[in-house]
């Protein structure tokens, strides 16, 4: 298990602590010293096998944590926000290479984090838990992309949740009667007409369109409430009528706070939950 909290030996040293589950196996030294070295290689502290665990930084403490539960290549671990203390960037680079190492090794890991990144990028599955109890499983597409329950969409993403009613269904399409207007998303085949639903849209699939926009589905006029630069795009709140939708834009995009903008959702990727 690898905890939240460092749980590493303080009278220990880095070599010690990570050694510790393969020493009890009474395991050769040559093989002790060869795993130690190629695991703390992975949690990038090689040259750190002879420093006091306690002289370390909380992100290195929870870095030797993580190498002794990987040492010993155990059938199945728990992860208890394992990565929680470390820095973003390092965060990022040993999350691609936990779940490297978890593949090479065939590990089962039951991974325990608030953090929707983690998830959707370590899980073969994801279960999201709400007041004790499981509300929903699934792969980490179905659960980002169509998840059954409004509470998971929500959590597990930024989403923009639109209270509406079916009117009518097409081929493809559900057709919802909105607070902002007619809205065509992916057909579910759980709703008929005259159900009450939401539908949930993901920042990423609004776009700002420019141009003629006569024609086409899921069209709407709105006004820019805020723009937040967060680097490869801005965070736009845009107001349509009397809701409020969060939607990414171009950082190169000619729009500024207060301007009038049309947006596009696009249907393949608005989907419906039921009430």
């Amino acid at each position: 298990m690898v905890f939240q909290t460092y749980a590493i030996w303080p009278h220990m040293t880095v070599f010690d602590n990570v050694a510790y589950p393969l020493q009890t196996r009474k395991e050769s030294k040559e093989d002790i010293t060869r795993k130690v070295e190629k695991t703390l290689r992975f949690v990038q502290l090689e040259g750190f096998e002879n420093r006091p665990a306690t002289k370390l930084s909380g992100g290195q403490q929870q870095r030797v944590a993580l190498a002794r539960a990987l040492i010993a290549e155990p059938k199945v671990i728990l992860f208890d926000e394992p990565l929680s203390n470390l820095d973003a960037k390092l965060r990022e680079e040993t999350r691609k290479e936990l779940r490297s190492f978890l593949t090479e090794l065939k590990i089962t890991a039951v991974y325990v984090t608030h953090d929707r990144i983690e998830a959707l990028s370590l899980s073969d599955t994801i279960a999201v838990m709400k007041d004790g109890r499981i509300a929903e499983t699934g792969t980490p597409k179905k659960i980002y992309f169509n998840s059954d329950h409004r509470f998971v969409a929500d959590f597990i993403g930024r989403a923009n949740l639109i209270d509406g009613k079916v009117t009518a269904l097409e081929d493809s399409y559900t057709i919802i009667d909105s607070g902002i207007g007619t809205i065509a998303c992916l057909k579910n085949p759980d709703t008929l007409p005259g159900n009450a639903v939401t539908l949930c849209i993901r920042p990423e699939f609004i776009k700002v369109m420019e141009g003629d926009t006569r024609d086409g589905r899921n069209i709407f006029r709105g006004r820019v409430e805020s723009l937040i630069f967060i680097g490869e795009a801005y965070e736009g709140e845009i107001s349509i009528a009397d809701t409020r939708l969060i939607t990414r834009i171009e950082p190169t995009a000619n729009v500024k706070e207060g301007d009038e903008i049309a947006l596009s959702f696009d249907p393949d990727h608005c989907f419906v939950l039921p009430k």
